[in-house]
C-alpha cells in the first residue's frame, strides 16, 4: 500500500477549521485528520440551550468557498458547498435569509459538514491535542488527550476562542464567594449549568451589557420556564414562571448593545471609498486610526444618519454614553428606579429604530459602521495602521464602542429585554460599575448609582478578551515554551501574504522563521488579524475563506497528482 503523499492535521473543528478541511478533503494525495473534542465546535453544540441565538443572519454564514473567493484566488475553482441558509432551506427550514437561527441549529449545519468530510475519508478525532513535537524529518507528532499520537506532515491551528486565565479580581471574587456562601459566575460563555446556583426571586447583579448579557438574560428567564406572548396590540409581554431571579444590569456603559435591524437596508459608502481603503492599506504602518481613519468613518456615519432621517446634529458622544443625561438632560447619581425608567426609554428608542421600515437612523448608522469595520480589517491586515495605534485605539477604546454600535443582537432580544423591564425582572444600575465586598455581600457601586447595592449573587456576563499571552490553554502555552510559536501584542504571530508569493498564515517560531509545516487561522492571531470574530460569509470574497483556501493550496497544491 502506498504511503499518502501528505498528511494534514487540522486542530480545531469549528467554522474556520472546517473551512480549511473542506478545501483539503478529496485532494489527490491528501490524508486529512480533523481533531476537536466536539467536532463542529463547542460554541455550536447542537445540544445547547435552544434559547441561545446566533448573532449572524442565516445568509451570513458558511464554511464553503464560492465564486467570489475563487475570483480573489485568481479564478481557479475551490471546493464549493451550501451556505448555512441554502442548507437550511434544502432541509425544509422556514427561516428567511435575514432571520436569526439558534446556535444549536447552526451547530447542526456544522455537524452535517463534519459528516460529509467523514464520508470523504477525513479522519475525525473527537479529542484534544495536548502536545506537538517536530521530529527530525519534519513530521509533526500530535499527542491527543486519549494518549494516541497523530503524525502529520503539516498542522493547521484553528483553535477559536482560547480560555483565559483568571485575573486577580476574578480570583478574589471567587474566593470571597466561596468563603461567604455567595454565588459568583466569572467571565465566560453563559450556560444553564453555571447559572444554576442563582436563586429564584433573588436579586442578582449581571455585569456586562454585550452579547453574553443577552445569553444570561435568556437562560435566567425562558430557560427557567418563562415565556413571551404578544398582546392584541402586538406588544411583547413576559409571562413569568416564578423561577426567575431579579436581574440588576450594569456595565461600563450601562446599556445593552444596540439592536440589529429587523430587515437591514443597503449600505453605500461615499466617503470611505475603495480608493481610500487602498491608499490606507499602502501606508506601510504610518497611519493612526484615531487621527487618520476614524474622522472619515465618523463623517460616513454622520452622512448615513442624515440620509436615514436623523433629526438634529449627529452626536456620537451622546450615543456612546446614554446614561450621561436623562431624557430631560438631567445627570448625576440616581436611584435604581429612575435609572430603570431611563433604560426603558433607551430600549424603546433603539427598538423603534430597529423595527422601522426603512430602519431608523441609529440602526442605519450601525450598519454602516459594521461595513466600515470590515474595511478597517483589510487595512490592518495589509499593515497600513501602526502597531501602536492598533493596540491603543482599535484594541483599546474602539473595541467597546464599535461593538456597542455595530455588533448587537437581533431586535427580538432588545424587545425581550424591554418586556422584562415591564415585568419588573430587569433593572438598571447605570454606567461605570465597580464591584467590591463588604459584610459578606458583593457591593455594587457606579457612576450613576446614588446608593451602592448589595447582592448575594454576581454574574460577570462577558467573555474574556482574546489574548493568547494570557491564555490558560496548556497546548498554546507549550507551543510557545517549546519554540514552535511566538507571541506578540496578545496574539500568535503569522505570516502575511506578500505580492506574487502565497505564504500567508504560517506560524512564526522562536527563531523568527515562518514554518511551512505549521499554519494558524482565526482568533488567536488577533490583533494582527483584527475584527475576525465574525463567521465566514458567502458572496463577499470573505477574507477567512480566502485564508482557508490559501492554507490548503500551500499544503497540497490543487494541481498535484
Amino acid at each position: 500500500m502506498s504511503t499518502p503523499r501528505c498528511r494534514v492535521a487540522v486542530i480545531g473543528a469549528g467554522p474556520r477549521g472546517l473551512a480549511v478541511a473542506v478545501q483539503l478533503a478529496g485532494r489527490p494525495g491528501a490524508e486529512v485528520h480533523l481533531i476537536d473534542p466536539l467536532p463542529g465546535g463547542a460554541v455550536w453544540d447542537p445540544a445547547q440551550d435552544p434559547e441561545l441565538l446566533m448573532n449572524s443572519r442565516t445568509r451570513q454564514a458558511t464554511v464553503f468557498a464560492d465564486d467570489t473567493v475563487d475570483a480573489a484566488a485568481g479564478g481557479e475553482p475551490g471546493v464549493h458547498g451550501p451556505s448555512f441558509h441554502e442548507w437550511h432551506v434544502a432541509a425544509g427550514g422556514e427561516l428567511g435569509p435575514d432571520d436569526f437561527a439558534t446556535r444549536a441549529h447552526f451547530g447542526e449545519y456544522l455537524r452535517w459538514v463534519v459528516n460529509q468530510l467523514r464520508d470523504q475519508g477525513v479522519h475525525i478525532h473527537p479529542h484534544r491535542v495536548t502536545a506537538l513535537a517536530e521530529l527530525p524529518d519534519g513530521t509533526q507528532a500530535l499527542t491527543l488527550s486519549n494518549h494516541r499520537i497523530v503524525y502529520a506532515d503539516s498542522a493547521v491551528l484553528a483553535l477559536g476562542h482560547l480560555p483565559a486565565a483568571p485575573d486577580d479580581d476574578g480570583t478574589m471574587l471567587s474566593a470571597y464567594a466561596k468563603s461567604h456562601g455567595l454565588q459568583h459566575v466569572g467571565p465566560g460563555p453563559a450556560t444553564a449549568a453555571a447559572l444554576r446556583g442563582v436563586s429564584a426571586g433573588e436579586p442578582v447583579a449581571v455585569l456586562g451589557a454585550g452579547l453574553n448579557f443577552y445569553d444570561v438574560l435568556a437562560l435566567l428567564t425562558e430557560g427557567r420556564g418563562g415565556r413571551y406572548q404578544r398582546d392584541g396590540d402586538g406588544r411583547l409581554r413576559y409571562v413569568a414562571s416564578g423561577d426567575e431571579p431579579v436581574l440588576l444590569m450594569g456595565s461600563g456603559r450601562g446599556v445593552p448593545y444596540l439592536a440589529r435591524a429587523n430587515r437591514p437596508g443597503p449600505v453605500t459608502l461615499e466617503i470611505v471609498t475603495d480608493e481610500v481603503v487602498e491608499r490606507w492599506s499602502a501606508a506601510d504602518g504610518t497611519l493612526s486610526f484615531a487621527e487618520d481613519v476614524w474622522p472619515l468613518m465618523i463623517a460616513e456615519m454622520s452622512r448615513t444618519w442624515t440620509v436615514a432621517g436623523g433629526t438634529g446634529e449627529f452626536d456620537l458622544d451622546a450615543l456612546l454614553d446614554p446614561f450621561a443625561g436623562g431624557a430631560d438632560g438631567a445627570a448625576g447619581p440616581r436611584d435604581v428606579a429612575t435609572l430603570t425608567a431611563r433604560l426603558r426609554d433607551l430600549l424603546t428608542a433603539d427598538l423603534d429604530s430597529a423595527l422601522a421600515t426603512p430602519r431608523g437612523p441609529v440602526t442605519a448608522m450601525g450598519e454602516t459602521l459594521a461595513v466600515l469595520k470590515d474595511r478597517v480589517r483589510t487595512v490592518v491586515a495589509a499593515g497600513g495602521i501602526s502597531r501602536e495605534s492598533v493596540l491603543t485605539d482599535l484594541q483599546g477604546w474602539f473595541r467597546s464602542a464599535g461593538a456597542f454600535l455595530a455588533a448587537g443582537p437581533p431586535a427580538l432580544r432588545v424587545e425581550q429585554a424591554l418586556a422584562l423591564v415591564d415585568a419588573g425582572l430587569l433593572k438598571a444600575l447605570g454606567a461605570g460599575i465597580r464591584v467590591s465586598t463588604a459584610d459578606g455581600r458583593f457591593l455594587i457601586s457606579g457612576r450613576d448609582l446614588a446608593t451602592p447595592v448589595t447582592v448575594r449573587a454576581l454574574v460577570e456576563a462577558r467573555l474574556p478578551a482574546d489574548d493568547a499571552e494570557r491564555t490558560a490553554d496548556p497546548f498554546v502555552r507549550a507551543l510557545v515554551d517549546d519554540g514552535y510559536a511566538t507571541l506578540a501584542d496578545g496574539g500568535l504571530v503569522a505570516s502575511r501574504a506578500r505580492t506574487g508569493e502565497d505564504t500567508a498564515c504560517r506560524l512564526r517560531d522562536a527563531q523568527g522563521e515562518f514554518s511551512a509545516r505549521r499554519f494558524v487561522i482565526g482568533l488567536p492571531v488577533q490583533p494582527q488579524e483584527w475584527n475576525i470574530a465574525n463567521l465566514p460569509q458567502p458572496g463577499r470574497a470573505d477574507r477567512t475563506l480566502q485564508q482557508a483556501r490559501s492554507i490548503a493550496d500551500q499544503i497540497v497544491p490543487r494541481r498535484s497528482s
